[in-house]
C-alpha cells in the first residue's frame, strides 16, 4: 500500500492558538483531506477546551499564555511553552508511533521538543513561520550585529540542520537561511498562500471584477488587515487617508486586528479628525475575515521596511489577490519575488509621499483596479496558491513520514 493511500498519524507542534493559526490551519486541513490525521499540540486560549477534535486535528492545548511584553517575558513564555511541549511529547509519543512531528516556530528552538518521538524513529519537520532574528531586530530596533539577533541566528540554523527538512514562508527567507549557513536540500518553499475554502475566489473564474463593480459608488471602500504594530506601517495609511481627504476624495477605511498599535492609532485618527472615514474592527475570526473584506475596492499593504518585513511576503497581500482585491503594496524583495507592477500598485516603503500618490491613482483609476486584480489573480494565484502549496507540502510529509516510518 502506498504512502499516499495509507493512514498517517502525524504530530504538529505550535506555540499559537488553533484554529486560528491560518498556516497551521492550512496544513493541517491539507493533511486531513489525504485522508491523513493530525494530533495538535498548541496554546489554549480563553474559553478554549483542552482538548477536542477540531478542523481536522485531535488538538491538545496546553494551559499557557502567548503575551505581547518585553524580551525577558518573551523567554519566559518560550520555555514554559517548550518544557510543556517536550512532555506533551513523551507522554503521547508512549501512548502511539509517530512517523512525523513537525514543528511550526516560533521560537526556533522548539524544535529540540521534538526530541521524545525522535528516540523512537520519527522524523522531524521545521516549518518556519518568521525569521526570528530579523523579527526581534525588528521588535526591537537593533541592528541585526547586535548580540540578540547574531545569537538567534545560530539557534535557527542549529535547528534547521538538526531536523530531517525545512519549510521557508518564501524565496527570500530561504537566502536569509542560507547566507547564515543553512543546507538547502534541507528545504523546501511554501508559502502563506489563502485557502480557497476560507478566501473564495471571486463568482466568474478568470475575471476577477466579478468580485465586484468596476465603478465603485463612492465613498470608495479599503480594507487592511493584520497585527497592529508599527513595522505594519498603519499610521502611514492613516497619514495618506486623510490627505486624499483634504483633496476631497470620499474614502473609507477599515482596519481589522488587534494589537498594541491600536491606542496610538486610536489618537491619530481624533488627531486628524478621521471620524466615520476610519473603522478599527478589531480582532476577527479567521473564519469571518474573508467575509469582512467583501466588496472592498483597495486591498492595502502598507508595511514599512526593515531586516524582516523586507523578506516576508505579506499574507494579507496573498489574501487580496485571492478574493480578488485590487491592492497596492511596498516594493520589498519580498513582494517584488512574487508580485510585478502589473499585478499590483507598488510604492517605496515607508514613503508617505509614494504611499498617498498609489493611493490615490486606484482611487481614481476603476479600469486600474480591475486590471490588477485580474492580473494577480491569473499571475500569482494559479501559479502560487494554496492548491499548489498544498500539493508540495503534503508530497513532503508523506515522503518523509515514510522515511521515517519503522516497524516496531
Amino acid at each position: 500500500m502506498s504512502l499516499a493511500a495509507r493512514r498517517l498519524r502525524i504530530l504538529i507542534l505550535r506555540q499559537g492558538y488553533y484554529p486560528d493559526d491560518p498556516r497551521v490551519r492550512r496544513e493541517v486541513e491539507a493533511l486531513a483531506a489525504r485522508g491523513h490525521a493530525v494530533d495538535l499540540v498548541c496554546l489554549r486560549g480563553p474559553g478554549q477546551p483542552a482538548r477536542e477534535t477540531l478542523a481536522g486535528a485531535r488538538v491538545y492545548r496546553l494551559p499557557l499564555a502567548r503575551r505581547r511584553a518585553g524580551r525577558l517575558r518573551y523567554l519566559w513564555d518560550y520555555l514554559a511553552f517548550f518544557v510543556a511541549a517536550s512532555l506533551a511529547v513523551g507522554l503521547l509519543s508512549a501512548r502511539r508511533r509517530y512517523p512525523l512531528v513537525q514543528v511550526n516556530s516560533l521560537p526556533d528552538f522548539l524544535v529540540w521538543a521534538a526530541w521524545p518521538a525522535r528516540l523512537t524513529g520519527a522524523r522531524v519537520l521545521l516549518d518556519l513561520h518568521e525569521l526570528m532574528p530579523e523579527l526581534f531586530a525588528s521588535k526591537y530596533a537593533t541592528g541585526m550585529d547586535h548580540p540578540l539577533p547574531r545569537l538567534l541566528g545560530r539557534i535557527e540554523t542549529a535547528a534547521i540542520r538538526w531536523s530531517d527538512a525545512s519549510l521557508a514562508v518564501s524565496q527570500p527567507c530561504l537566502e536569509r537561511y542560507l547566507a547564515r549557513g543553512a543546507p538547502a536540500e534541507r528545504f523546501t518553499v511554501i508559502l502563506n498562500s489563502a485557502d480557497p475554502s476560507l478566501f473564495p475566489p471571486p463568482a466568474t473564474a478568470g475575471d476577477a471584477r466579478a468580485a465586484g463593480p468596476p465603478a465603485s459608488p463612492a465613498p470608495l471602500r479599503i480594507v487592511s488587515h493584520g497585527t497592529l504594530v508599527e513595522r505594519y506601517g498603519y499610521d502611514l495609511l492613516l497619514a495618506a487617508l486623510a490627505r486624499l481627504l483634504d483633496e476631497g476624495l470620499d474614502l473609507r477605511l477599515e482596519i481589522l486586528g488587534a494589537g498594541e498599535q491600536r491606542p496610538a492609532l486610536e489618537a491619530q485618527a481624533r488627531a486628524l479628525g478621521l471620524g466615520e472615514h476610519l473603522t478599527l474592527v478589531g480582532f476577527v475570526p479567521l473564519d469571518r475575515v474573508a467575509e469582512r473584506l467583501a466588496g472592498a475596492d483597495i486591498g492595502a499593504v502598507a508595511n514599512r521596511s526593515d531586516p524582516f518585513t523586507d523578506r516576508v511576503l505579506p499574507t494579507k497581500l496573498m489574501e487580496y489577490a485571492a478574493l480578488g482585491i485590487p491592492a497596492l503594496a511596498p516594493a520589498t524583495p519580498a513582494v517584488r519575488a512574487y508580485f510585478d507592477a502589473g499585478m499590483v500598485q507598488l510604492f517605496e516603503p515607508g514613503d508617505l509621499d509614494a504611499l498617498t500618490a498609489a493611493l490615490r491613482r486606484l482611487a481614481l483609476d476603476p479600469a486600474l483596479r480591475a486590471r490588477l486584480a485580474d492580473a494577480a489573480m491569473t499571475g500569482f494565484v494559479a501559479r502560487h496558491g494554496w492548491p499548489r502549496m498544498a500539493e508540495r507540502y503534503t508530497a513532503l510529509v508523506e515522503r518523509l513520514a515514510g522515511e521515517g516510518d519503522r516497524p516496531g
